[in-house]
């Protein structure tokens, strides 16, 4: 299926193979990809590339893929999220998939696919680990707590350091000091979405910024899309948005998605102007409770090797990206993409920028292929964590940067820079039963 009608006219028979899944996925909903479609592949030139699968007239396979320049991928917003195929759970599933793949290789006018952010187990990912041409790249582990071998949040709170609970149990007191109402809070009315998300972007963004990098919501296009998802997830109690507050003064916020009995983290942000109360650790332990209350057996914190993920974990999960070419001129992109931008000579260079504006412009789109193959090869695979959960390196890498946050001269509550008390902890406890000390 390649036109966004027959797109539309799925949206019956996707829900209902959807919730057939054993694990249904926000990212495999029809409302996060046909949002990702309409908001962002489509307006960035991409072509659809839906492949359905039918038993009886009954759906039981959809593959969600675009065409990017002359690479095939899932189909996705340009976020981090886990992709694959959906197919009705079966003992025919996995020559389902063979079939498809089949289809896919004969069909398509690309040259070269790039399949990401697979989750373990996949059925994609067991076809792909087949092919003789596919090349797994990046890839990693994403930390994750598993809520089901606990009772509840204080007997998953024992199995933390005790060192991070004592500074959580300060934290709190200080900032119930200054603000006396001050609570974990979750969104449930629908006008409250966008007002919530887009102090979110704010905050991500200038967080971005003051590291010189760049995140999801400096699209405009990726930033409609998550809240037209979050608008559509709201209504059936997917969408978990949630604020740590006190009135109209907001510490940290951000949202996931239930699926299920899992829940997914997808993003949030604090305001630096009250790092030094931790407001990200304190509206993480609300969301944690939160999903205790709820029910949920995981809370995956997802794809990322942030030290603050590492702090709650109690596991991980495995998730695969695969590169491959379909034909000879595939090949050739692949080694061209394996050379860097900057080993190009100085001369090639120079021409570039000598050139009028527009004629850049149609060269970058013309290259485009070659820049997400490169940036694939480019990516670096997640090492495999320490088994030990709350990791020694993981507190004392969030200390330091809520030290560095600290230092900066911000004024929260009428209270002058410089004289807040800082984020502080000592680790003389962990499980891995080391020694250390950290304190600012």
């Amino acid at each position: 299926m390649t036109d966004s009608e027959g797109f539309i006219a799925l949206r019956a028979s996707w829900t209902a193979l959807w919730s057939r899944l054993d694990r249904p996925h926000v990212f495999s909903s029809f409302d996060w990809c046909w949002s990702a479609w309409s908001l962002v592949a489509r307006p960035r030139g991409c072509r659809l590339r839906l492949l359905c699968g039918r038993l009886d007239g009954r759906l039981v396979l959809i593959w969600p893929m675009m065409e990017d320049g002359n690479v095939l991928r899932m189909l996705s917003s340009e976020t981090l999220e886990y992709r694959d195929v959906l197919v009705e759970s079966s003992a025919h599933a996995t020559r389902w998939v063979e079939d498809a793949w089949t289809h896919v290789t004969a069909a398509t006018c690309a040259t070269t696919y790039l399949f990401q952010n697979l989750r373990l187990p996949s059925v994609l990912r067991t076809r792909l680990a087949e092919v003789p041409r596919a090349r797994q790249f990046a890839g990693g582990w994403c930390p994750l707590v598993s809520l089901e071998r606990f009772p509840d949040w204080d007997a998953y709170a024992k199995t933390l350091p005790k060192s991070l609970m004592s500074d959580q149990r300060r934290q709190w007191k200080r900032l119930r000091a200054a603000h006396p109402g001050v609570a974990f809070r979750v969104v449930d009315a629908a006008e409250s979405i966008e007002p919530v998300m887009d102090w979110i972007c704010r905050h991500k963004i200038a967080w971005s910024q003051s590291r010189g990098t760049r995140v999801w919501f400096n699209a405009a296009d990726i930033f409609a899309m998550l809240k037209a998802v979050a608008r559509a997830a709201l209504p059936d109690g997917r969408l978990v948005l949630a604020t740590l507050s006190d009135g109209d003064a907001t510490m940290s916020a951000g949202w996931g998605y239930a699926c299920g009995s899992e829940f997914l983290f997808h993003a949030f942000a604090y305001d630096e102007a009250y790092a030094t109360y931790s407001p990200s650790r304190l509206f993480q332990e609300g969301l944690l409770r939160h999903c205790f209350d709820r029910g949920f057996r995981t809370f995956d914190f997802m794809p990322g090797q942030e030290a603050y993920k590492r702090i709650w974990a109690t596991d991980y999960v495995r998730q695969e990206s695969y590169l491959g070419t379909f034909n000879w001129r595939g090949a050739l992109l692949l080694q061209l993409s394996a050379t860097k931008a900057s080993d190009a000579p100085p001369a090639l260079h120079r021409a570039y920028r000598a050139l009028p504006r527009p004629w850049r412009n149609v060269l970058y789109r013309g290259l485009r292929s070659y820049r997400l193959v490169n940036r694939a090869l480019n990516l670096k695979p997640i090492p495999k964590p320490d088994p030990a959960p709350c990791s020694t390196s993981a507190l004392l890498d969030v200390v330091r940067e809520e030290r560095r946050l600290a230092s900066k001269p911000t004024t929260v509550s009428g209270e002058p820079a410089g004289s807040r008390e800082t984020a502080s902890i000592d680790a003389t406890r962990t499980p891995s039963g080391e020694s250390l000390s950290a304190s600012s």
